[in-house]
């Protein structure tokens, strides 16, 4: 994706000690116009080439009274890891690792998301950060083995694990 590399900003929108020059940010882009900052929703004006949903690393060129210049960060496009074959034709494989900062997660944490395909639990999605990790399993039976499973998982991380139940994308009847 190419991206035009200068956002401004109104500095009325977002009073924040965190943007001064040189300051390395990310946003995500809600709509047309509006970017998700340090968690506000800030009018600006952005490059043509931006889409609803793009997390946009920044660095703060300006800061002055009136506006906050960002330029985007290019960052090199992420590495597809192929997936790991495991024993009982069980898979895994990394699909993110990246700088969280949507989704109630601590600015600038890191995290890595496993994905783990089993022919007994379904596919499960292990995020693990400094805060602990989250395990998404389908509704039913593979929900409630993660739950039972969890307090072994935190003991050995040191850290909390919360279970949450993915419902099914199928509602069929026969």
């Amino acid at each position: 994706m190419q991206i035009t590399p200068e956002l401004v900003l109104l500095r009325t929108a977002l009073a924040s000690p965190s943007l001064r020059p040189g300051a390395v940010v990310a946003a995500r882009v809600l709509d047309r116009g509006v970017l998700s900052l340090l968690g506000a929703r800030v009018p600006a004006t952005l490059p043509e080439d931006v889409r609803p949903g793009d997390v946009l690393r920044l660095t703060v060129k300006q800061a002055g009274p009136d506006r906050i210049l960002l330029q985007v960060v290019q960052q090199p496009p992420p590495v597809a890891t192929p997936p790991v074959m495991l024993p009982g034709g069980a898979t895994a494989r990394v699909i993110q690792d990246e700088d969280e900062q949507e989704g109630g997660g601590a600015r600038g944490e890191r995290a890595v998301t496993l994905r783990y395909d089993s022919a007994t639990l379904g596919r499960l999605d292990i995020k693990l950060s400094t805060a602990g990790a989250v395990v998404v399993a389908s509704e039913g039976p593979p929900a409630e083995a993660a739950r039972a499973a969890s307090g072994e998982l935190a003991g050995a991380l040191g850290a909390p694990v919360a279970v949450v139940a993915r419902r099914s994308a199928l509602d069929a009847q026969a």
